[in-house]
């Protein structure tokens, strides 16, 4: 099983920051070929399959959650297109699965407590978003 979802619409990922690690990161951000970032989040696990959630976010966003202006659960839940990707990856060599969920469908069980954040704000952007910074 991967980490990171294979051969779905959200593109090839990778990862750019890690928040919290536990045997595997279980918050992260990541990123596809065409620069659109995601924060993710582990929702559960079963012997059959892991759960994730993936809120694509823009860049001003993302440097509010990561300086701890944006509480992680209302990161995912006031997404700013106003869905997530709930992702399946299976344990067996079954494809993952991306689906598209509305905000206002997400399990609450999924998601981070309230009032969690994470504070990067001293720590400088991945050297990937820099150098797209650069280009403009």
């Amino acid at each position: 099983m991967s980490l990171l979802p294979q051969s779905t619409y959200l593109g090839k990922l990778e990862i750019i920051e890690v928040y919290e690690y536990y045997d595997v990161p279980c918050l992260f951000a990541c990123r596809n070929a065409s620069e659109q970032i995601f924060l993710a989040v582990w929702a559960s696990q079963t012997k059959e399959m892991g759960r994730w959630l993936y809120v694509p976010i823009s860049l001003g966003r993302f440097r509010s959650v990561r300086s701890g202006n944006i509480d992680l659960r209302d990161a995912f839940l006031t997404a700013e297109d106003g869905f997530v990707y709930e992702v399946i990856i299976p344990c067996d060599d079954s494809l993952d699965r991306t689906i598209a969920i509305s905000c206002e469908e997400l399990n609450d069980e999924w998601l981070p407590e309230a009032g969690e954040f994470i504070d990067f704000d001293s720590e400088p952007l991945p050297a990937l978003l820099l150098q797209k910074q650069e280009i403009k």
